[in-house]
């Protein structure tokens, strides 16, 4: 494994309209496709605006080519900004963003692989048993029993920087990835653009999960008070075509100024638009803001044609009483009340969010992902104690431990782990969990149902509920006992109504009941929830098929099919349709 270790130096802002870049968007955009002419690679096809114009704020995407969708496995990277070219030159650098980062994640040369013990004894500097539990928020375990739950998993290894002290270290990847996923990975201009995008994203993702779970009240900001000129203006946008937007200090105590974003138009909702729901997070609160605003717009679609986003760090509300805490605030600020960390130069932005992000206890590490080839400045972000929604909430080191366990390992010697794991912690509900996973994954339902009831037995955190109650119904459709099913997912759904998995196990059950009726409501939730499956908007055309509802089904089949060219029955079933109607 290559030794890759950034090395940030002063970096002077030379754009700042709306954003706080290196250099000028069109500057991005040049420099951008110059890289890709160097190399064989497909990456870029065509760079497209999407918009139709109502809110006259532009959105772009980018349409991966050959190379792009074979590695990131998405058709397009979305862009957004106040002007054009800052959204083209968005939409380009979140595609060498993902390029870059999943180029990364599928090198193994990027790593080395083995247990705390193996890097241990190579005299590798690695981050303390400790570091882990707080990455997860587990105030109870023993380090040394992590350690031993740990043992024999062959971790991937890379290094990273600490940049609190500009320190090397070598850190479990397959620890982190676990917890951040796709949250953390970031590019830029320069490797400071890309490291205080990194943080900001991680940072967002962070208070948006706590302001969730808890519901927290945070201050609105006072409209009135916006005096930037593109912030005010996009306001304006808004207001100007009957859209409510509310916008509130989500900084909490981190000291980076995050700003939440609410807009919805009362003229268009539900019918064609949604409430769209998200956040930004910059070292500026008015370019806080501006992120904020232009990702709405990118998300809604211009609030009049049917679009149907994906939530990630913040959930999509169905209405306003979900988000009470949002729209209905127990205070209100003006912008300049939001903290503050703004500097003429990114290197010193970067500080400034390190040392304030140290006054809460959270560290920051960065891995350089930069391409080979491609040669735009990539990094991974790791905030260890950082919370994600539906992530690393419910401070369970067993759990992320056994995730780990079920990942790596396989047949016997997985089986072994985890009976090992339980003895160690045997009142970890997640051991029985993925011992279920294991057996459910190679066809054995019933046993891995007694393992999912007896995980059940043992209080797993709420949070954890839903997927216990998901594979459960699993189990259950798979035994062909749908009415049961049925009610072990509606358990899910209690608590957790955003889950497009549960609905769509759910709606094959009622298929599979002749109760197609509540199949179609499943269905549709499913998609509602998750735009991009392909599987449940066939799974909807054929049960609103079956209601004899023939004009409905053929545009989900054809939304199916335009997703996935690949399902069978919905090219079948499409046809008939269409030789009946003609």
């Amino acid at each position: 494994m290559e030794k890759r270790l950034i090395s940030l130096q002063p970096c002077s802002k030379q754009y700042t309209l709306d954003q706080d870049k290196a250099c000028s968007p069109e500057e991005t955009v040049a420099r951008f496709q110059e890289r890709l002419k160097t190399t064989n690679l497909d990456v870029l096809k065509e760079i497209r605006r999407i918009d139709n114009g109502r809110l006259d704020i532009p959105v772009y995407f980018s349409v991966c080519g050959e190379d792009a969708r074979r590695i990131i496995g998405n058709k397009k990277q979305m862009g957004k900004g106040s002007t054009p070219e800052q959204s083209r030159a968005s939409a380009c650098m979140e595609l060498g963003e993902r390029f870059s980062f999943f180029s990364f994640l599928s090198d193994e040369e990027n790593f080395i692989r083995g247990d705390y013990a193996t890097m241990e004894a190579a005299g590798y500097p690695v981050l303390p048993m400790e570091t882990l539990l707080a990455s997860v928020h587990d105030t109870t375990l023993a380090p040394e029993t992590l350690r031993q739950l740990l043992t024999g998993l062959p971790l991937q290894w890379t290094w990273a920087r600490k940049l609190r002290d500009n320190s090397e270290v070598l850190v479990p990847f397959s620890w982190f990835y676990a917890i951040n996923e796709f949250n953390g990975p970031s590019a830029g201009n320069t490797y400071e653009e890309a490291v205080m995008q990194g943080i900001s994203e991680v940072v967002e993702r962070h208070v948006c999960a706590l302001i969730t779970r808890e519901k927290i009240q945070t201050p609105q900001i006072d409209l009135q008070s916006i005096t930037d000129p593109v912030a005010a203006q996009l306001v304006e946008k808004f207001r100007s075509n009957g859209i409510e937007v509310y916008l509130n200090d989500f900084s909490l105590d981190t000291g980076i100024p995050t700003i939440g974003a609410l807009a919805w138009d009362p003229s268009t909702f539900p019918d064609s638009s949604e409430i769209v729901y998200t956040a930004g997070t910059t070292p500026d609160a008015n370019k806080a803001l501006i992120r904020a605003l232009t990702e709405v717009a990118q998300l809604a679609g211009d609030f009049n044609s049917n679009a149907n986003y994906v939530a990630s760090g913040l959930p999509k509300p169905l209405s306003l009483s979900e988000v009470a805490h949002v729209v209905e605030p127990s205070s209100s600020i003006g912008l300049s009340q939001v903290a503050d960390l703004h500097d003429a130069d990114i290197y010193q932005e970067v500080q400034n969010c390190v040392r304030a992000l140290e006054k809460i206890g959270l560290e920051v590490f960065v891995l350089d992902t930069t391409h080979p080839q491609l040669q735009i400045p990539a990094v991974y972000t790791i905030i260890p104690g950082a919370h994600f929604r539906e992530r690393a909430i419910g401070g369970n080191a067993p759990l992320f431990a056994a995730k780990l366990a079920a990942e790596l390992l396989a047949g016997e010697e997985l089986d072994e782990k985890l009976a090992a794991m339980q003895a160690l912690v045997p009142g970890a509900y997640a051991l029985p969990f993925y011992r279920g996973r294991h057996l459910y994954e190679h066809g054995l339902a019933e046993a891995a149902l007694e393992c999912f009831e007896e995980a059940l037995q043992l209080a797993p955190n709420d949070e954890d509920l839903p997927y216990l109650f998901s594979y459960s119904g699993c189990c259950l459709r798979d035994l062909e006992r749908y009415q049961e099913a049925v009610e072990v997912l509606a358990k899910g759904l209690e608590r957790d109504e955003e889950r497009p998995d549960i609905y769509n196990t759910m709606g094959v059950c009622h298929f599979k009941l002749d109760q197609f009726q509540e199949a179609v409501h499943c269905f549709t939730r499913a998609v509602e929830l998750n735009p991009a499956s392909a599987i449940d908007f066939a799974n909807l055309a054929l049960n609103l098929e079956r209601l004899g509802k023939t004009h409905e089904a053929i545009a989900n089949y054809e939304i199916a099919l335009s997703q996935d060219p690949c399902i069978t029955f919905a090219v079948e079933r499409l046809t008939g349709l269409i030789a009946k109607a003609s």
